[in-house]
Parts: structure tokens; sequence; C-alpha cells
């Protein structure tokens, strides 16, 4: 059953909106400690295979500490609420030489980083180790990387994403793959409303998608926007009631 809209607004409730501040935060925290570990741990072969931008600027991807741009998380309220389906923010990353030996009068070339495929890998990353964890717990010495606030978050509103399918294919999951040269990894998909907007720019039919912007891991406002059958997103304004 689709809903149908007469304008670019959306309406969310006092505690709707009081859940995802809350929650945007903690996931945040997650994904912030998550990039460290892999960027200390991980070797630079691997970092580029997976993550393929140098942590000084996918940092601030996660932990919002660059004050060129905020970090855009994705969340879907679906029959079992809110769930965080990975984030995203452009960013870019500088190809030219230093300036210092860069001739004078050339202009500074840049490479441009949407966020998806990061916030992919991580989504993988982080719910590979949410469920061994759960598994192992009782055999780990000493405290587990994901505390026990992790682990509830992560149950309340990571979707289950892992870097092959049969996880989701043998509990017959539906998923959505998400793929590029490099990497691919596999989500469980989840049902999002279905809304048709009807508007002044004419007719946009697809499901609608809560975006949560973040800036310095502070909760910094919503971005709702309903996403066709071709990705392409119809951004609206959010009111509170």
């Amino acid at each position: 059953m689709k809903t149908t809209l007469f304008s670019r607004e959306i309406t969310y409730g006092k505690k709707d909106v009081a859940e995802l501040e809350a929650a945007s935060i903690k996931v945040q925290l997650i994904y912030d400690k998550t990039l460290f570990m892999l960027h200390s741990h991980l070797p630079k072969s691997v970092w580029d295979a997976w993550i393929g931008v140098p942590y000084n600027i996918i940092s601030s991807l996660y932990k919002g500490d660059n004050d060129g741009g905020t970090v855009f998380q994705k969340w879907i309220q679906g029959p079992s609420g809110f769930k965080c389906i990975g984030c995203e923010r452009h960013c870019l990353e500088s190809t030219s030489p230093p300036a210092e030996i860069r001739p004078s009068g050339v202009q500074r070339k840049y490479k441009f980083h949407n966020g998806i495929r990061q916030s992919m890998v991580l989504q993988a990353v982080i719910w590979s180790m949410y469920e061994n964890t759960i598994l192992f717990e009782p055999f780990l010495g000493g405290e587990p990387f994901l505390t026990e606030e992790d682990l509830d978050t992560i149950s309340s509103y990571f979707v289950p994403t892992y870097l092959s399918k049969f996880p989701l294919l043998e509990r017959s999951k539906p998923c959505k793959e998400y793929k590029d040269q490099h990497i691919r990894v596999y989500q469980e998909w989840i049902s999002a409303p279905d809304v048709v907007l009807q508007w002044d720019g004419g007719l946009t039919e697809g499901r609608w998608m809560t975006g949560v912007y973040m800036d310095h891991a502070r909760f910094a406002g919503l971005g709702p926007y309903v996403k066709d059958a071709k990705g392409k997103r119809t951004y609206m304004q959010a009111f509170v009631q």
C-alpha cells in the first residue's frame, strides 16, 4: 500500500526524532572506533583494497571532524522500527603534488569519493564482529572490542551485512547486493514505506528513506527523501509534531 504525499514535507513524531537522535550518535561512535581499529591493524595493501581512501580523509567521513561537510546516515523505518543501512559523505582526495613542489599556476587535482563503498565495508566488518562477539563472548578473555552498549545498538539498529551472500541465503533472507570493481557486499533487504510524491515538479514514486545528518559526532538534523527505482533521490523537508 502506497502513501500519497502532496507536498515535499514529511512529518515525524517527537518520539521518533528523539530515538533517531540518540541512536545516530551511538551508531556514529561505533563507525568511528571500528574505522580506527582497522587503520591501526590492517596492512596498507588490505586497507587500500577494502577502503581505498587515506585515513586522514576517510576518518572525517565518520568522525565529522572536517569542517567542510557532515556525515549523512541512511535510515529506514521498517516493520521492526528504525534501521541504519549505512552512511556517506562526499569528500575529495587531493592527487596533486604538495604545494612546495607543485609548479606555479598549476591547479590542484582531486579524486572524488562518495563514501558508499567505505560505508558498506564498515557495515560488513561491524556485523561480523557483532556475530562473533555474541558467539564467543563466554570464551573471550579481557574486555571485548564491542561493549554491551555497542552490542545492544548493533542488535537494535544495524542491518545484517556480509561479504558473501550465503549467510543470507541460508536463512532465506532477501538481500541487496552492492558491488564495484574491487568488492561486493550483501545486505539484508529491509522494506521501506512506499510513497507517491505529487508536487509542482511532477510525480515521484519510490521508497521513503530518512537521512540523518551528523556534525562532529553530533545529531544535526533530518533529511528525508524519496528514492525511486533508479536510485534517484528527491529530498524533502522534515517537520516534527
